[in-house]
C-alpha cells in the first residue's frame, strides 16, 4: 500500500476519535482462493467475458459527451424525475466500465485499441463525476433528499469507487475527492424506503468513513441499518423484501449482493457480522442454483425484470468471497449461459444500447422507477470478471447445471417458492411471495400467478395498478365488471410434490371504487408432474363471481396457431413454439381465449408479441365450491394427451394418461369427482 498523502492522513488521525475505519486493501481473490490449472479454454472464456462487458460499453461510449454527467439513452421515463434518471444513466454504466477496467489488460495484438479504449472510458466516468457533483453546475445531480432515487444510485456509486479505484477515483485531485464525498454525505440524514434500500444507506456511510470523511454517529446508523435488514430475513439467506413482502430477485441482486460487498469491503469491522452475511449467501445459493434452465434462462419473475442477467450477480461474488458450496465448473456454466442467452437476445434499441424488456426490447414492462437507464444494473452480473484469469473459476472442468441433472423439485420453505426443473426448463411454482399493498402499482402479474415457467414467460395487464392478467392464474369478475386475482397468499404445505396454500381475491372498498368489500376466500393445492400441473381450488365467495382459470400463455412469433378440442381439453399450437392445453375437471362450464394474433390491440406477453392462453370459465357463483383443472405447456403431443380420471374419492385420485402412466396422488384437500372418466 502506498504511503498516504499528509494532508490525508492528518484528516485521518484526526478522525480517529469518531471510530473511523482506515483505508485498508484487501486480499486478492487470487491469494484467497486456489489457483486454477491454466487451460486454453479457462483463459478463453475469462476473455469471453471480458470481450461481452467491452461490447455493452462501446455504444454508450460514442454517446460520451465531454462535460457532461449523464448518457443521453432512448427509452421510456420514469417517476423519479429528471435528475435521477440523469444519475442512472451514468451510475449504472460506469459500474459496468467498473468492471471492464479492473479486467486483466487485453493484448494489444489479440485487441487493439483497448488500452486507449479504457482510458477513454476511465477518463469520461471520472470527469463526469466531476460535473454531476459540483454544486450549481450545469450538469449537477443534486443533493439526497428523503426517499430519493438518488441515493439508490449513490449507494451504487460507492461500491463502484471500490471496483475500479486505480481507474476511478485514485487519480481524482483531493479538492475533486473532497467534492465527490460532500455530495455523498448529502444522504447521511434521509430516509430510506424499509426494504433492501438501507444497503445504500450503509455502503455511502462506510465509503465516507473508509476515505477520511466519516462522522462519530456514522457506525450507529450502519449498525441500526443493519439490524432493520437483518429482521427480514426469513432463514438460508432469504429475505422478505420490507415493505414490498416478496421473495424474488433482490435476494440475489440486492440482499446478498450488497451483503456480500460489505463483508469484502468493511467486514473486518465486525467480523461476526461479516461470517454471517457470508454463511447466509452460501446457503442462498445452494437453493438459488434451481432457478436456471439448461439454457441458462431464469424464469420471469417479481420486480425489475429488466435487470435480466443481474440475476448472476451473487455468484461470482460467493465464489470471491469463499463462500460457496457449489461446484466453480457449474457456477461458470450457469453465468456464461445466462449472460449469453440475454446477449444474443433482441434485447438492444436503436442507440445499441440495453433496452427495457425481458427478452426483446418492450417497454409497457417497467416500473414505475424505470427509465433508459435502468437495464445497465444488469451490470452487476459481470462479478465473475472480479475473478482474475488464473482462478479455478475459469478453469474448473464444466459441471451439469441442476436443471441438466433430470426432472427434480427443490422447496425452498423460507421464501415459500417450490422450483421445479421438467426437461431442462425451470418452473417457480408460487406458494408463498404475496402481492403488497404497494406492489400493486407494479403489476401484480409479476407475483400473483400459480406458476412461471422459463420459456413460457407470462402476460401482462394494464393499467398495472389495478389489472390481472389471466394466463396461469385464477382471478374473479365481478357484477360490476372488475377483475380481481391473487393478492395475499399463505403457504400451509410445500413439498417435493405439491404445495397448498391459503389465499384470498377481492379487496377493501375505495373512496374511487363502489362500496362492496369483495372477498372470496380459497385454498388452493397443486400437484405437478413433467409437464403438466394440477390445481385444485376449493372456494367460498362472499357474493356472486365469474371464475376464470387461465392456462400457460403460449408466446407466438407470429399469428401461426392451430386450435384443437379433444377428449375434454382445449389447446392451441404454432409449428415453432409448442402447444399450450387445459383439462378442465370440475367447476367449469365454458371456455375463451385470452390472446393477441394482430396488431389491433396492444402488445401484453413480456417475451413475444403474440400470445394465446386457453382460459376455463365458470358461472357466476356464490357460496362454498370446488374448481379442478389440469394444465400443461411443451412440444411434445403425446404429452399433451388428455388425462383419465381413474379414480377420484375423497382424499385419493388415480390419473392416468395414454404415455405418462399413472399419476396417483393422495391428499385430504381432493375432493370427490363426478364418477364418470374424462379423456
Amino acid at each position: 500500500m502506498p504511503p498516504l498523502a499528509r494532508r490525508q492522513f492528518l484528516r485521518l488521525a484526526a478522525l480517529a476519535g469518531a471510530s473511523v475505519t482506515l483505508p485498508r486493501t484487501f486480499a486478492t481473490a487470487a491469494s484467497i482462493t486456489p489457483p486454477g490449472e491454466p487451460t486454453v479454454a479457462g483463459l478463453a472464456a475469462y476473455r469471453h467475458w471480458q470481450t461481452q462487458a467491452r461490447r455493452l460499453l462501446e455504444p454508450l461510449s460514442r454517446l460520451f459527451r465531454p462535460g457532461y454527467a449523464s448518457i443521453n439513452l432512448i427509452g421510456p421515463a420514469s417517476a423519479n424525475g429528471a435528475p435521477a434518471e440523469r444519475l442512472e444513466s451514468f451510475a449504472r454504466p460506469m459500474l459496468l466500465a467498473a468492471h471492464y477496467l479492473q479486467s486483466e489488460p487485453e493484448s494489444a495484438t489479440a485487441t487493439p485499441g483497448a488500452a486507449a479504449f479504457r482510458d477513454q472510458v476511465a477518463r469520461w466516468f471520472r470527469a463526469g463525476l466531476v460535473a454531476g457533483t459540483t454544486p450549481g453546475g450545469p450538469h449537477a445531480w443534486g443533493p439526497d433528499a428523503n426517499y430519493h432515487q438518488l441515493h439508490v444510485e449513490m449507494g451504487l456509486l460507492a461500491i463502484t469507487l471500490q471496483i475500479a479505484p486505480e481507474q476511478l477515483w485514485n487519480p481524482l485531485s483531493s479538492h475533486e475527492k473532497d467534492q465527490v464525498a460532500a455530495w455523498l454525505a448529502t444522504a447521511r440524514h434521509t430516509g430510506y424506503v424499509d426494504n433492501n434500500h438501507y444497503f445504500m444507506g450503509i455502503h455511502i456511510l462506510e465509503f465516507l468513513r473508509r476515505h477520511g470523511y466519516g462522522r462519530p454517529t456514522d457506525p450507529a446508523l450502519v449498525d441500526e441499518y443493519f439490524h432493520r435488514l437483518e429482521m427480514m430475513h426469513r432463514g438460508n439467506g432469504w429475505f422478505q423484501d420490507g415493505i414490498n413482502q416478496a421473495f424474488d430477485y433482490y435476494n440475489a441482486y440486492a440482499f446478498n449482493f450488497y451483503g456480500l460487498w460489505w463483508a469484502r469491503l468493511h467486514g473486518e469491522a465486525n467480523p461476526d457480522r461479516a461470517q454471517r452475511w457470508r454463511e447466509w449467501a452460501r446457503s442462498f445459493t445452494l437453493d438459488y442454483q434451481h432457478f436456471f434452465a439448461a439454457s441458462g434462462e431464469h424464469p420471469a419473475f417479481g420486480r425489475s425484470i429488466t435487470y435480466r442477467f443481474n440475476s448472476i450477480a451473487t455468484f461470482g461474488l460467493t465464489v470471491l468471497e469463499n463462500c460457496t458450496a457449489l461446484p466453480l465448473g457449474r457456477l461458470r456454466r450457469l453465468c456464461t449461459r445466462n449472460l449469453d442467452f440475454f446477449l444474443a437476445k433482441p434485447i438492444y434499441q436503436e442507440q445499441g444500447c440495453l433496452s427495457v424488456g425481458w427478452t426483446d426490447r418492450f417497454e409497457p414492462s417497467a416500473e414505475l422507477y424505470s427509465c433508459p437507464g435502468s437495464p445497465y444494473w444488469a451490470a452487476k452480473g459481470f462479478s465473475p470478471l472480479l475473478l482474475p484469469s488464473s482462478h479455478a473459476f475459469w478453469h474448473a472442468p464444466e459441471d451439469a447445471l441442476a436443471s441438466e441433472q433430470g426432472d427434480h423439485a427443490h422447496v425452498i420453505p423460507a421464501a415459500g417458492l417450490v422450483l421445479r426443473s421438467t426437461g431442462g426448463e425451470v418452473e417457480i411454482i408460487n406458494a408463498g411471495s404475496q402481492v403488497s399493498h404497494t406492489n400493486l402499482r407494479y403489476g401484480a402479474w409479476k407475483w400473483s400467478k400459480t406458476a412461471y415457467r422459463t420459456g413460457r414467460s407470462f402476460t401482462c395487464a394494464f393499467p398495472a395498478q389495478t389489472e390481472w392478467s389471466l394466463d396461469s392464474a385464477l382471478t374473479i369478475g365481478t357484477e360490476d365488471g372488475r377483475i380481481f386475482g391473487r393478492h395475499s397468499t399463505m403457504p400451509l404445505e410445500m413439498s417435493e410434490s405439491h404445495v397448498l396454500y391459503s389465499w384470498a381475491l377481492g379487496y377493501a372498498w375505495t373512496a374511487e371504487g363502489p362500496p362492496i368489500q369483495t372477498n372470496v376466500g380459497v385454498d388452493t393445492g397443486i400437484w405437478w408432474h413433467q409437464g403438466w400441473i394440477l390445481q385444485v381450488h376449493r372456494f367460498e365467495a362472499m357474493q356472486p363471481v365469474t371464475f376464470r382459470l387461465g392456462g400457460y400463455a403460449l408466446p407466438l412469433p407470429d399469428s401461426s396457431l392451430d386450435r384443437q378440442a379433444v377428449g375434454g381439453t382445449f389447446s392451441a399450437w404454432h409449428p415453432r413454439a409448442g402447444g399450450t392445453l387445459l383439462q378442465p375437471l370440475a367447476g367449469f362450464t365454458s371456455q375463451e381465449w385470452d390472446e393477441r394474433l394482430d396488431d389491433s390491440k396492444p402488445r401484453a406477453h413480456l417475451s413475444s408479441p403474440f400470445h394465446a392462453t386457453p382460459v376455463a370459465v365458470s358461472d357466476r357463483l356464490t357460496g362454498r365450491g370446488w374448481l379442478v383443472a389440469l394444465a400443461w405447456t411443451g412440444d411434445d403431443p403425446a404429452a399433451a394427451q388428455a388425462w383419465r380420471v381413474a379414480q377420484s374419492s375423497a382424499g385419493v385420485w388415480q390419473l392416468v394418461h395414454p404415455s405418462l402412466g399413472q399419476w396417483n396422488i393422495a391428499h385430504s384437500l381432493l375432493p370427490a369427482l363426478n364418477a364418470h372418466p374424462v379423456g
